[in-house]
């Protein structure tokens, strides 16, 4: 298919470059991917991961060295959890629309991608949008880039985006290789001989059942499952977003069911966090919707043998990362040491970057969001700041001593046997802001 419509993905230029699984995160480049292999069944990952090395800021880490990845005889290409027309609300207005456009140009790169590596398939596992915020103009940009896609497009709807009679996946004119898996149960596609991709669709936005739970997989050949689902051990491994919120049980499963079914993999959406089972794959949500998500997702290549196994390239497809940057500030003198610390912390950053102020400072030392705000690069399009753990340094050997309301508070204090160190250091920092009437600092937590 030409490009002669600018408006069209257009060809970019593809770099590969292996990182540890554990430093990945949105990185400068449009395209990075790093092949990790199932060489023999090792689960380690349907149990929550061992520790591994502290990862690696963004801003702090160079070019990595180049790999090369061999092609299976059957390659596709998987995306899932974008949350198109999500509503940002942490963010303000301006910010919002920008990453919203951000998250259709990850869909854009990622068709793109699939026609750039030779992918058989395109297969999209769900949550691509929300079914609830979509707007008529992101529905005609979904239709216009899947039906621009020069490789067929399977999409399995998920529990945001909901198989439904208003569903975009249901009113849309779909080009013919665009396929729509609309059964309740895990229904065949034969992508190639040899080769079925097996898909179903939540019908509603909660209490769908598993889909492998009766599931029946016959034929000779590869037989690989895409749906949006919960593996159970996961839960321990995705965790609580900022709000303690946890992901929900959507069409829950157990690892040890995909292969017991019949089927050689699984491509599963749901879960933002990436995940490498020994029979599973989540590519995780590939640009984060709010600080403190991990980023480590994106779309991922996964090239298959006869025998079953599988190579998986992951590529980071969103051109805009989202940073947090920790900034100790303990034993900053004056406000213009912590804008220093600021600076130099934040260099190289771009993009969303979040500032997290910990520590200590000497009583006389004021800061402002303003200040913070002015020290970092201007090639960051939005900065927030947040303060976390962040103390006065007192000296509570003088302030016990007075004869005072903060002395009398630090006394009583204490001498209260029912707190903890931490939460006394928390209760002292706290009244003690307020008794001196600091507005610069938030509540110690």
């Amino acid at each position: 298919m030409a490009h002669d419509d600018p408006s069209l993905p257009q060809p970019f230029e593809h770099r590969e470059i292996t990182l540890h699984p554990d430093q990945m995160s949105l990185l400068d480049e449009l395209l990075v991917a790093t092949p990790t292999h199932d060489t023999a069944p090792a689960p380690a990952l349907e149990t929550e991961p061992a520790p591994g090395p502290e990862p690696v800021s963004e801003v702090e880490r160079g070019p990595e060295p180049v790999s090369e990845v061999e092609r299976g005889a059957w390659r596709v290409v998987a995306l899932s959890d974008l949350h198109l027309d999500t509503p940002f609300a942490w963010a303000p207005p301006a910010v919002g629309l920008l990453r919203r456009q951000d998250l259709r140009d990850v869909l854009a790169a990622t068709v793109e991608l699939a026609a750039t590596v030779g992918a058989d398939a395109l297969v999209l596992a769900g949550d691509i949008y929300e079914h609830d915020r979509l707007n008529p103009d992101t529905a005609a940009f979904v239709e216009r880039i899947l039906n621009a896609s020069r490789v067929p497009v399977l999409v399995t709807p998920g529990n945001h985006d909901w198989l439904g009679p208003s569903s975009l996946w249901a009113t849309a004119s779909w080009a013919d290789h665009v396929h729509i898996f609309d059964g309740a149960s895990l229904e065949p596609f034969a992508l190639a001989p040899g080769f079925t991709i097996w898909g179903a669709a939540h019908h509603r936005p909660a209490g769908t059942p598993g889909f492998i739970d009766n599931a029946t997989i016959s034929g000779d050949g590869i037989h690989l499952g895409v749906f949006h689902g919960s593996e159970l051990s996961g839960f321990q491994v995705e965790g609580r977003d900022e709000s303690g919120r946890s992901k929900q049980p959507h069409a829950p499963f157990e690892a040890h069911q995909i292969p017991n079914v019949g089927l050689d993999h699984a491509i599963v959406g749901h879960f933002h966090r990436r995940r490498e089972g020994a029979h599973h794959t989540y590519p995780g949500n590939p640009a984060p919707l709010a600080f403190g998500e991990p980023g480590d997702g994106g779309a991922v290549v996964l090239d298959f043998s006869p025998d079953g196994r599988v190579t998986r390239t992951w590529h980071l497809v969103s051109q805009r990362p989202m940073a947090d940057i920790d900034v100790d500030v303990t034993g900053c003198s004056d406000a213009s040491a912590v804008v220093a610390q600021v600076r130099e912390r934040s260099v190289g950053a771009r993009g969303l970057v979040r500032l997290t102020l910990t520590g200590e400072l000497l009583p006389g030392v004021a800061i402002h969001d303003d200040d913070i705000l002015a020290a970092v690069p201007r090639q960051v399009d939005h900065a927030v700041v947040r303060r976390k753990k962040l103390f006065i340094g007192y000296d509570l050997e003088a302030v016990q001593r007075e004869a005072s309301v903060r002395g009398q508070f630090v006394r009583s204090v204490l001498a209260d046997d029912q707190l903890d160190e931490d939460l006394r250091r928390d209760v002292i920092s706290t009244g003690l802001r307020a008794l001196d009437g600091r507005a610069d600092l938030d509540v110690a937590r």
